[in-house]
């Protein structure tokens, strides 16, 4: 329970010095930083469920599938490819249940 909430902490400052150092970078130079925002959340958010593995809690599927959104969208708007929400999430969606259908295929 401590190393939870300790992780999750961490989480969460890593999250809010991103959030304040990505509205400072935006003001300064004049430029969306909201791309750079979203691939760091949902690194944030994807590098916390390894940590959750790495000290034997089990991962939270609900913040893996936030942070691979957050993630994808993210990194594709820096590379230039903006993708909509909405089809991101539902073709995300039909991934992680193609991979749970196949994971209980293989028990």
């Amino acid at each position: 329970m401590v190393r939870r909430r300790a992780l999750d902490g961490i989480a969460w400052g890593a999250f809010f010095i991103l959030i304040g150092a990505g509205w400072l970078a935006g003001d300064y130079f004049q430029s969306d930083t909201g791309s750079y925002m979203a691939l760091g959340a949902g690194l944030i958010l994807i590098c916390l469920n390894i940590a959750r593995v790495g000290v034997n809690i089990r991962p939270s599927k609900f913040s893996l599938f936030i942070g691979i959104v957050a993630s994808t969208i993210g990194g594709a708007g820096i590379l230039g490819f903006p993708l909509p929400l909405i089809p991101t999430i539902i073709i995300l969606i039909g991934l992680f249940m193609l991979a749970e259908a196949m994971k209980k295929l293989t028990k």
